[in-house]
């Protein structure tokens, strides 16, 4: 089976496109730009796949580019994961070029897998849920607090007008929070496991918002269940996420742990909490339970694989 994977630098571009290439799949993965022009965390993600997969050039706002690639590979699955997430948690987010990015270039992806027999699954986010304290529900209709939520929730809605136009089936997966190896290392966990590591000190906040963290080999499952659901129905969205609305503060405590590394190295309480940031957001994964079979790992087993398996 030939699987095209955009945002293949990303995290969780990489591991799925990793995934995918494990089982035998042929991964033909985009990148946007030159293959020298990426530095960083970003590089070391394509490094660790040659070999593994074929890259393509495509600019997702090449309408043109977009139907070429579909005319020359001809997949059986495509994995829409690139998007526009620059200052995501910003109430700033540049909404213009998402819609150019996030939106848009689904007609064209659509268009041109009309009458084919290949299904799409779309990277949602649990931002397209708005504040909530109790387990966000896939049929929730709740306005999403943030732009960056508004646009992948225009997403997401315009992925499912598409799909029954013309009649590809799609699914989307609103993830939580994945983490893992090769994680951005600017953010909170991957920082915290690397300065855990060198003995030094985190300066946190008190970390009493409740977060939903799902280890990203979980989410990989979760998109292979996803492409195996295609023939039950055009158009569903589900959660994949853990399903529980863990403290961060206990989340942290327990890599410490894991790490055999002193709890005194976590400063709670050092920093402020981020602004605007909401006490509570977790899934609800009954659907992806009942339908998908879907069971992520428990919290305590999926920080040994996805976090200290890694020197």
């Amino acid at each position: 089976m030939t699987v095209v994977v955009t945002g293949v630098s990303s995290f969780v571009g990489y591991h799925v496109a990793r995934h995918f290439a494990s089982r035998g799949d042929k991964l033909v993965a985009t990148i946007s730009r030159p293959r020298d022009a990426y530095t960083g965390i970003a590089a070391e993600r394509l490094a660790a796949l040659e070999g593994r997969i074929e890259l393509a050039p495509l600019d997702l706002r090449d309408d043109a580019g977009i139907a070429a690639l579909i005319q020359k590979v001809a997949p059986s699955l495509w994995i829409h994961h690139a998007g526009f997430a620059e200052g995501y948690a910003s109430a700033d987010y540049d909404m213009a070029r998402a819609e150019a990015i996030n939106v848009a270039p689904l007609e064209a992806l659509y268009r041109g897998l009309a009458g084919g027999h290949c299904g799409v699954i779309v990277t949602g986010s649990s931002a397209e849920y708005g504040e909530s304290e109790s387990a966000s529900r896939e049929d929730d209709t709740s306005t999403p607090s943030m732009p960056y939520g508004l646009s992948k929730r225009a997403e997401t809605l315009r992925a499912g007008e598409l799909a029954e136009r013309h009649g590809v089936a799609t699914r989307v997966a609103r993830l939580f929070i994945p983490f893992g190896h090769l994680d951005n290392p600017a953010k909170l966990v991957a920082q915290t496991v690397r300065k855990l590591r060198a003995g030094l000190p985190v300066a946190l906040s008190p970390c009493r918002q409740r977060r939903d963290f799902v280890g990203v080999s979980d989410v990989c499952d979760g998109y292979e269940k996803l492409q195996a659901d295609f023939s039950r129905t055009r158009f569903d969205v589900f959660n994949i996420a853990s399903g529980r609305g863990v403290m961060l503060k206990d989340f942290l405590v327990e890599i410490a742990r894991r790490l055999s590394a002193p709890e005194s190295l976590l400063q709670f309480g050092a920093i402020p909490m981020r602004a605007g940031e909401p006490a509570v957001s977790y899934a609800d994964i009954g659907k992806a339970e009942r339908i998908l079979k879907f069971s992520p790992t428990p919290l305590p087993l999926a920080i040994e694989r996805e976090l200290l398996a890694f020197g």
